[in-house]
């Protein structure tokens, strides 16, 4: 994103609604800070601007484009064809089954507004789950970005590119979950540079209980239950 300067009239209408804090006023002068953009888009869908000043070039290069795929809402990763910040896998696993009994199922989301994240941070996470023995979800956009799966490397490129947020999803055999949990939030507290979301997989059983919450209380979390559902997916027999 930039802001053509001779269309610009200084209104300031446009700094607010950044979710970064990426466009700012230096001397009067508006501008969108290059390095702390992350190509969401907000700014330009809005339509704020009175004079038509906020604009985006024709084509972003790579690997920059990343952050539109992690940050957009109306842009498609390439990888997977899904919209936005990256993965469906919580909200169809009716349907797909992804995350199956006996497993459970983590993502780690790392940014959000205001903050977001460098893709290096996404790298620390990937490498630390990875040696941890879990496996990644097929859908998840985070796998196009790694550079060996065996050590969940990033590829080197992609490493200073910065995003609204960027979710990685994998599963862990259930009895495993809640050692791999207590680690996993040691980890992030002291190695990550960024906020961070865990969230956990679970089915209900056939009473609609979910025997992980109890579990995650004894062992001091206070877990915030959150169903999802994609409408419009369904099974076909």
């Amino acid at each position: 994103m930039y802001i053509d300067k001779e269309l610009c009239k200084s209104c300031h209408k446009c700094i607010p609604v950044c979710p970064v804090g990426a466009i700012q006023a230096v001397d009067k002068e508006v501008h969108i800070d290059y390095e702390m953009c992350v190509e969401c888009a907000v700014c330009l869908r809005l339509g704020i601007c009175p004079e038509g000043a906020i604009k985006q070039v024709d084509e972003i290069p790579y690997p920059r484009i990343l952050r539109a795929a992690f940050s957009d809402p109306m842009h498609r990763h390439e990888s997977t064809e899904v919209l936005g910040r990256g993965t469906e896998e919580m909200k169809t696993n009716d349907v797909k089954n992804e995350f199956r009994r006996g497993e459970i199922g983590f993502s780690i989301e790392l940014g959000r507004p205001v903050l977001g994240a460098y893709l290096r941070d996404l790298d620390k996470v990937t490498r630390k789950v990875t040696s941890m023995g879990v496996t990644f979800a097929e859908y998840n956009p985070v796998l196009a970005l790694m550079k060996d799966r065996k050590t969940g490397e990033l590829k080197p490129e992609v490493l200073n590119e910065r995003v609204l947020s960027a979710i990685a999803e994998f599963a862990v055999p259930e009895d495993r979950a809640l050692d791999l949990l207590d680690e996993i939030v040691d980890f992030i507290e002291d190695e990550l540079e960024t906020v961070a979301t865990i969230s956990m997989i679970s089915r209900a059983d056939d009473q609609g209980n979910i025997e992980l919450l109890e579990k995650l209380r004894e062992r001091g979390y206070n877990p915030y239950p959150n169903g999802k559902v994609n409408i419009g997916m369904a099974l076909i027999t």
